[in-house]
């Protein structure tokens, strides 16, 4: 590599130069910021809604806004009470209480259940009975449940939705009013106070959504402090001196806190996306800083001299720890190639809090160095590294590189299958673990009755048209009737049900044909315009309706396959002239979900580029641009391989370790690519010159592997599947990328040099 003058170190050169010689001003200077961040961290907001991952940029959400306009909220409570028998008596009753109380909630639009619903029945006589299927004012309890299950018995619309087919389960659908997100919290805390006494469980999207809030919330609170107690506790064990400990945590803490500040001021709020942050800046921070330290005890020199080696020391490392934070910062940035505003802020803001703690590393940390007439203790265990572990390390893969590089051959090509077989796949339902009772209320509420997640599908009548068109009326009844046949569908109810019924009534064909003109069907519209469910399925003007479904399979997939059937179902059957839009709450989740991940794919396939280029342009060799590249991308491949290989899908949180564990595990790979290459150019063997580098970095990028691993890792203990999945994979990829820089850098490096 060139001399540390030349125009591309010069840079972080003279950061550790400013550090060495000036400490006091630049410590001050950092003081300064430290004071302005105060009103920053004051004016810090915390909004860990799910909400915020909702993609909100694109044209379908519109789409949503307005069929909530035309057809009212989406967004419901399932309430679940079981009884020991068919149509229990006591069930019944304790529903009919629950369904009044609980429509007088503040954020509660109306409930739907037995008792509340009326049931379209056509007597012996021919008249019409719009009445619940549940009459409280009869008093004897059989006939009660016997009148239930004869008004029941051809009824399209309570079935897997009020009640169980076995009758053992009755629903209460507490139909939520539109806009009343923030109050959800206080909503369900009232609905439990009445539910839970007699038994009865609840489920929905907005039970997930506060759910999902409240624990985000914990986990701010003690992820990025653990963090922290972790790796003090690392740098105590390792240096044994508390200063080391000081001024190892000091970049990591202090470019957290700068980092929250500038949220605060430009009114980022500590998101479910941004919450990882904290904990990641500060593990960085201290990994950089290691590198400073490890430099620093090398340093034996007391007196004036002292200061001049010192700044020697730390010379030798500010360039690695410079490309280290821009790429790291690079690999975040990438992440602002999703559209969803709240993953461009973890990105953006990622890449701003890389870059301060890059700049603590160069500054503040040569400047405590500087102060302090303390040397910093030789690392324990660092010598059996240096003396033993490096050179043997170097012998066996220049003894065995042959073998070495086909073994990592095989495994990319073995992973290269798991690869092919890698599916996008998130489901929300599942960011909650097995044995949370969120997460078990809703599975039992899915298999007794039908899931919880609301889609819809918009059917547009011709300019001029009407849906009760019987061409269209058939149109939407084949689509519901097709839907229900999928296995991801629980239940769907559309226009066509009531007619159906009504019409069926009044012919007394148990078949219960669709009207067979549009005067009719207008006519029947008439009978039932006293039904306020009616208001979900038809628009006013006729000109659009609405097919409710509620799915049981909540995986992103699964909903956009969904949307791919009734698409082509619809494009075969349905009226030429008409067209169908889905949209739902949870097909919105799911599109936001995919638009990750596939955004995550473009920004990877983008910070591979830029990262190869920063690289080509600090060596000016495109070979050993690449050879930096190969032992970070290999272990991402291996991981991708693996996810698919077993079948796990490529969720929103995994998505973004492609970006993110690019970036930070570049780190180790700069720091044995830029020692050997001065060596090298210097006139050593690539042997030696390798071992010479092993040395003086091995033990260092070692620990901060630890320390970065180890912060990914306790993201694994988050309750959050999708906050989980991203520590232990990361963590994970932390160590792979360790193994690539000792076994399969060197060995490339090697083979490069003896051609």
């Amino acid at each position: 590599m060139a001399k540390p003058t030349a125009l591309r170190a010069r840079t972080p050169v003279a950061l550790t130069t400013l550090g060495v010689r000036h400490p006091l001003p630049v410590l001050l200077a950092w003081l300064i910021l430290a004071a302005l961040a105060g009103p920053g961290l004051q004016r810090l907001q915390v909004d860990t809604s799910t909400d915020s991952v909702l993609d909100r940029q694109h044209p379908a959400w519109q789409v949503y806004q307005n069929s909530q306009n035309d057809f009212g909220g989406d967004e419901i409570i399932v309430v679940a009470l079981g009884g020991t028998r068919p149509f229990d008596p006591e069930v019944l009753s304790a529903a009919a209480r629950l369904g009044e109380s609980l429509e007088n909630l503040e954020g509660v639009r109306r409930v739907d259940s037995i008792a509340r619903v009326p049931v379209v029945w056509v007597n012996a006589e021919g008249d019409l009975e719009l009445e619940p299927a549940l009459d409280e004012e009869i008093a004897d309890p059989q006939a009660r449940a016997e009148r239930v299950a004869r008004r029941l018995a051809r009824d399209r619309i309570a079935p897997r939705s009020l009640i169980a087919d076995d009758g053992r389960v009755i629903a209460l659908n507490l139909v939520l009013e539109r806009g009343a997100e923030a109050r959800h919290a206080e909503l369900l805390e009232a609905v439990h106070a009445q539910v839970d006494p007699v038994g009865g469980i609840l489920s929905g999207v907005p039970v997930f959504r506060v759910a999902a809030n409240a624990r985000t919330r914990a986990e701010i609170l003690y992820f990025a402090p653990i963090t922290g107690v972790l790796i003090a506790l690392f740098l105590l064990g390792v240096f044994r001196s508390p200063l080391a400990v000081v001024l190892g945590l000091a970049p990591g803490v202090l470019g957290a806190g700068f980092l929250m500040a500038a949220m605060g001021y430009l009114g980022a709020p500590i998101s479910i996306t941004t919450m990882v942050l904290p904990s990641i800046i500060v593990a960085l921070g201290c990994a950089y800083a290691m590198h400073g330290l490890v430099a620093a005890s090398t340093v034996t020199d007391t007196g004036p001299a002292r200061r001049d080696a010192l700044e020697r020391a730390l010379n030798r490392v500010s360039l690695p720890i410079a490309l280290s934070g821009l790429t790291t910062a690079l690999g975040l940035l990438a992440i602002t190639f999703v559209r969803i505003e709240a993953v461009r802020m973890t990105g953006g803001f990622g890449a701003l809090g890389v870059l301060g703690v890059t700049a603590l590393s160069l500054t503040l940390l040569p400047a405590g160095l500087a102060l302090s007439s303390r040397p910093i203790p030789r690392p324990r265990g660092f010598g059996w590294i240096q003396r033993r572990a490096a050179p043997a390390l170097v012998a066996g893969v220049d003894r065995r590189r042959g073998a070495i590089l086909g073994v990592w051959a095989g495994i990319v090509i073995l992973a290269g299958v798991g690869v092919a077989g890698i599916q996008v796949e998130t489901d929300a339902t599942r960011w909650l673990p097995v044995g949370n009772p969120v997460r078990d209320a809703y599975e039992e509420i899915r298999q007794t009755l039908s899931g919880i997640s609301p889609m819809n599908i918009v059917v547009e009548a011709p300019p001029g048209g009407s849906v009760l068109e019987p061409r269209v009326l058939k149109a939407i009844d084949g689509l519901a009737a097709h839907l229900e046949t999928l296995p991801e569908i629980g239940k769907t109810l559309s226009l066509a049900d009531p007619l159906r019924q009504l019409h069926g009534g009044f012919l007394d064909d148990p078949s219960q044909p669709l009207p067979d003109s549009l005067a009719l069907a207008e006519q029947y519209l008439l009978l039932l315009e006293s039904l306020e469910q009616l208001e979900d399925l038809i628009r006013f003007d006729r000109s659009g309706a609405n097919i409710l479904i509620r799915a049981d399979d909540n995986g992103s997939a699964g909903l956009v396959g969904i949307r791919d059937t009734a698409e082509a179902w619809w494009s075969e059957h349905g009226p030429p002239d008409t067209r169908i839009t889905t949209t739902g709450i949870m097909y919105e989740f799911a599109r936001a979900e995919d638009e990750i991940v596939y955004g995550q794919v473009r920004g990877l396939a983008v910070a591979l580029g830029v990262i190869s280029a920063v690289l080509l342009l600090i060596f000016r060799s495109p070979g050993l641009a690449l050879l930096a590249l190969i032992p970070n991308a290999i272990p991402l491949w291996l991981i991708f391989g693996t996810l698919g290989g077993f079948g796990l899908p490529l969720d929103a949180g995994t998505a973004l370790i492609g970006c993110l564990a690019l970036g930070v595990a570049v780190d180790d790979t700069i720091h044995v690519v830029a020692g050997f290459h001065t060596r090298s150019q210097a006139g050593l063997a690539a042997p030696q010159a390798l071992e010479e580098t092993l040395i003086e970095v091995l033990p260092a990028i070692a620990s901060t592997t630890a320390m970065i691993a180890g912060a990914f890792l306790v993201l694994g203990f988050s309750e959050f599947t999708i906050t989980r999945n991203l520590g232990l994979v990361t963590s994970g990829i932390m160590v792979l990328c360790l193994v690539a820089d000792a076994t399969l850098l060197p060995a490339l490096l090697i083979r490069r040099e003896k051609g």
